[in-house]
This record gives structure tokens, C-alpha cells and sequence, in this order.
């Protein structure tokens, strides 16, 4: 059985695309693109080669789309690691310049979420 473990930086990812989504386009949309991002963590966990690699992205990160918003994460023995959930029109290389993805080897505020 695979565990998920998201990133602090994720986690205040997922924060800020719901807060805009509520924000800006009231709870509906808020309710669509949480039940988005859900159905994308369990797709990770029920099948966690699924996204792909960039080229973009060193390996081993993969990159799994999510509505208008990536996961970035990879895998490591049974365990799924979630390091960022970005925009698709987002510079990927941009972001993880100057040390970014090697900071994200030590991960901040780690929240694991188990397969029900």
C-alpha cells in the first residue's frame, strides 16, 4: 500500500488555488476544483506511475494534470512525495531554478495522507 506525503510548499498550493477559486468564482467553483484535486491524490495513490515525465522536470519528478494545475511528485519505495501543485501556464524550469528541487528533498510541514 502506497502513503502520500504533500509538501508544505503543496499544501500552501492547494490553499491558494482554492482561496482564488472561491475568491474569485464563489463556492461552487470551489466545490469542483477541491473534488478536482481529491480525485487526482486518490488517482495518485490507486496508480502512482500515472503522470508523466517533462522534460521540463529532472528525474524522477513526474508531473500529473489536475484540471488547469499540475502535481508535481515522485515516487520512492511505497511512498508517494507531492513537492508542488502549480499552474499549467507556469515556467516549471523557472521554479525549480537555483536549488529549489533540492530544498525539496527536505520536506517542510509534511502531511501524509493515507489510502482509505
Amino acid at each position: 500500500m502506497y502513503r502520500l506525503i504533500i509538501s508544505g510548499e503543496a499544501y500552501d498550493d492547494l490553499k491558494d488555488v482554492l482561496n482564488f477559486a472561491y475568491t474569485e468564482f464563489g463556492e461552487g467553483q470551489w466545490n469542483n476544483y477541491k473534488n478536482i484535486l481529491d480525485n487526482a491524490l486518490r488517482q495518485l495513490l490507486n496508480n502512482p506511475l500515472i503522470g508523466r515525465y517533462r522534460e521540463d522536470l529532472p528525474q524522477p519528478y513526474r508531473a500529473l494534470l489536475a484540471g488547469l494545475h499540475v502535481l508535481i511528485y515522485r515516487v520512492q519505495d511505497e511512498t508517494i512525495y507531492v513537492i508542488r501543485i502549480l499552474h499549467q501556464r507556469m515556467d516549471f524550469t523557472y521554479r525549480f531554478k537555483g536549488g529549489t528541487l533540492n530544498s525539496l528533498r527536505n520536506l517542510q510541514t509534511p502531511i501524509l495522507v493515507n489510502k482509505q
